[in-house]
């Protein structure tokens, strides 16, 4: 996987992230939107590393849904790079968050070309739960996903408990039954695999695949029965990826027993075949680094208007994704 290394170099560059912890936003009331940005320390002082902001939105002018959308981002990058999904989710009623972990190309050098195939399950349960379970990657507790998405809702819940972020917490841990986890790149692996060890609402993946182009195959976490059912994941990709080639996701998709056929969002409309697999070929609006990689949902790649808002087509497809 050397693009992968590539791209955590290139992504770096582009992070514009601030170290401190700012919000906006008064009292809620209903008929107002908030967005606040939360270093991952201010939550939690044993927070060490990967401390970028987490982005935060919650939308007041809609009904509320009480569920919680938590995007992870790609290798390397910030939930600065992806506020438009947040934002997206908050406004069809979720409160929504970009949570900040651990996401540096170890996992891909550690996995990719491996005769291991169990690589990729370790290093990805270890940066989830920070359980030690690879020399491939070192995640410790306090900095895995779990700990910091618990975190960031104990300490939104204090600043802000009229906002009902406890509804997501029980029994001392996140209430996965009401979360939809999504992500993009890395990130998106890592809510299909957290899907696949805990019951979630929905699990959603933007252009990822974890493929191991020694053995050319699906990792093996991939072919495990997982406890969140089938129907409940759904995939965007990009038919032109430059990083995973789509015949490789198409693979593992398939492994996986996602709902088909493979439908186009450029030519199709909602309810696109009531499929799980959505494409795309659309020209990015951001044509450097791995623009087709990247489209499908960071913020700087996504096909606009010449308003600068996103294409109906995307917006339509982001939405089915979320509420189907």
């Amino acid at each position: 996987m050397p693009k992968i290394i590539v791209v955590l170099f290139l992504l770096i560059g582009l992070n514009a992230c601030k170290k401190n912890n700012t919000s906006t936003g008064g009292d809620p009331i209903k008929g107002e939107a908030f967005e606040y940005s939360i270093i991952p320390s201010a939550t939690n002082n044993a927070i060490s590393t990967f401390n970028s902001e987490h982005f935060v939105s919650l939308d007041t002018r809609t009904t509320i849904k009480n569920k919680l959308f938590v995007f992870l981002p790609g290798t390397s990058g910030s939930p600065n790079f992806y506020k438009l999904i947040v934002k997206k989710a908050a406004a069809l009623g979720y409160h929504s968050l970009g949570l900040m972990y651990p996401n540096n190309s170890d996992l891909y050098t550690a996995s990719g070309t491996s005769n291991d195939l169990t690589q990729f399950g370790k290093c990805r349960q270890e940066i989830f739960d920070g359980t030690d379970q690879t020399t491939g990657v070192s995640v410790d507790q306090n900095n895995c996903i779990k700990n910091r998405l618990y975190k960031l809702i104990i300490y939104l819940q204090q600043q802000h408990p009229e906002q009902n972020w406890q509804q997501f917490i029980v029994n001392n841990d996140v209430d996965w039954s009401k979360c939809i986890v999504a992500g993009h790149s890395q990130g998106g692996g890592h809510a299909l695999y957290i899907a696949k060890k805990m019951p979630v609402s929905k699990a959603i993946s933007f252009a990822s695949i974890d493929w191991n182009s020694t053995l050319s195959r699906s990792a093996d976490w991939v072919l495990q029965t997982g406890v969140t059912p089938v129907s409940k994941l759904y995939s965007f990709n990009s038919i032109s990826d430059e990083i995973f080639n789509y015949n490789n996701v198409k693979t593992q998709l398939a492994d996986m027993n996602f709902i088909g056929p493979a439908t186009s969002i450029d030519i199709s409309s909602p309810i696109y075949n009531n499929s799980h697999t959505l494409t795309t070929n659309a020209t990015p609006a951001l044509i450097i680094l791995v623009p087709n990689h990247n489209l499908t949902v960071l913020d700087q790649y996504i096909p606009k208007s010449t308003d600068g808002s996103m294409i109906s087509t995307f917006s339509n497809a982001w939405e089915y994704l979320l509420n189907n």
